[in-house]
């Protein structure tokens, strides 16, 4: 059956429109939605979603972190919950990267983001942001909206780039480069809109390096750093620059709009509890004074929704240095794998889930990326598969592909948007 040969596509796609709503009079619904729509995927894929967890299973080391910080939590029943919810939206990104290849991961996310920014701007929900009331729509924040927008603009260069994609995957691209302009235009959001257009230059620039041998990929990035380096010394001047580019140009709260008052209580609680902190969400969930005083202070009425806007110090309040090397760890060998990938077999999706998982880093100094039901920790957790997947040329097909219904059927019509000239994942890991 034509459902089941693309039951990855479908569930991601409808994964990351849910996963990205955040609607409180639908949210239980969505909630029943995703789990349903998981446990039909686990159980059609039940030996390849073994084998990627078999493979992938180190990725899992800072959700394992989060669920068993109950036994010293505050609140052990809400760190529990919490942490098992986590591990089942990080199990969500790497079951579906393993089962898709990144061609196919990016055409089903690109559908995925356009019909549900569409969504947004039909919903047509305001928000409140330090330049007005802006388009939320779908989401909870301005700065998700941006996100989303953001992600948009590089998955259309990405596909555009790609090449070899059937000609509804080209319109959509070409409709959602504008689309996403007016999006990032209407949330004002200037971090976003630099992380747009920056991350589609870094797609750009090793498109155009494929045509490079290895060995000159790499002499190319080792005299880039040779160059830059020297200018490290320019570190002061450079910093001032920002300093008068955010806060003058832009116009910037130099507080980061409070941000830098809630890392002053975050340094301050990691500085009584360094080790393990105080559990998964045992701080925002959590009954202390403190927790209490902190939500009266930025006028917060459900902790499940605030966060410290720092990942490195939200993850060390929770689960603290061992969740911080978890999570460092992570990031660390993720980059390295994926810089690896770029220099032996470089191409525009692959690119793109490097230049997605680079910019959540950056993001993660004045955000959360990584929680429960989130799109970051599906797109955080799939980067790192990709990052370490076989690579072409050692990638053997175990499996035939299953038959498609006859061209004729509406349904495979339909659904053929979703994919490229490609067959069939092998059941061994994803494929270039």
């Amino acid at each position: 059956m034509a459902f089941f040969a693309y039951l990855p596509e479908i569930v991601g796609f409808l994964l990351f429109i849910m996963m990205s709503t955040q609607v409180p009079q639908i949210g239980p619904i969505l909630l029943v939605l995703e789990a349903g729509l998981v446990f039909l995927l686990l159980v059609i894929k039940r030996m390849e979603a073994l084998a990627a967890l078999k493979r992938y299973w180190w990725l899992l080391a800072l959700p394992a972190v989060a669920t068993f910080s109950f036994l010293w939590s505050d609140v052990p029943a809400i760190s529990l919950r919490y942490g098992a919810q986590f591990v089942f939206t990080a199990l969500c990104g790497i079951v579906l990267a393993y089962l898709m290849t990144p061609r196919r991961f990016v055409a089903m996310l690109l559908y995925s983001t356009f019909i549900f920014c569409v969504l947004c701007v039909l919903y047509g929900r305001q928000g409140t942001s330090a330049e007005g009331m802006v388009l939320i729509g779908l989401t909870g924040s301005k700065n998700q909206i941006a996100y989303e927008a953001q992600i948009l603009f590089s998955l259309a260069v990405t596909a555009l780039l790609m090449g070899q994609i059937s000609i509804a995957t080209r319109w959509v691209a070409i409709l959602s480069i504008p689309f996403a302009i007016y999006l990032l235009a209407g949330t004002n959001s200037a971090t976003a809109i630099l992380m747009a257009f920056g991350g589609s230059a870094v797609l750009v620039g090793v498109w155009m390096s494929q045509s490079l041998t290895p060995g000159a990929r790499l002499a190319t990035v080792v005299g880039g750093v040779l160059v830059v380096a020297p200018l490290l010394a320019l570190a002061p001047e450079a910093r001032a620059w920002v300093d008068h580019f955010m806060y003058d140009t832009l116009n910037k709260d130099p507080t980061l709009t409070g941000r830098t008052i809630l890392w002053e209580h975050a340094d301050a609680l990691i500085a009584r509890r360094p080790w393990l902190g105080y559990g998964y969400y045992g701080v925002w969930m959590g009954n202390s004074a403190e927790s209490i005083g902190l939500m009266h202070m930025f006028d917060v009425s459900d902790g499940r929704q605030f966060h410290f806007h720092n990942t490195f110090r939200q993850v060390s309040v929770d689960e603290g240095m061992l969740g911080f090397v978890a999570l460092v760890g992570t990031m660390g060998a993720v980059v390295l794998g994926s810089l690896r990938r770029l220099l032996l077999t470089p191409n525009p999706a692959n690119t793109f889930f490097f230049t997605a998982f680079l910019l959540l880093v950056i993001r993660a100094f004045t955000d959360n990326i990584i929680g429960p039901f989130s799109i970051h920790t599906m797109m955080f957790f799939a980067a790192g598969v990709y990052a370490f997947a076989p690579l072409a040329a050692d990638v053997k097909l175990k499996v035939a592909a299953p038959k498609p219904e006859p061209r004729g059927s509406l349904a495979v019509r339909h659904l053929q948007a979703f994919r490229d000239s490609e067959p069939m994942p092998p059941f061994s890991g994803p494929r270039q």
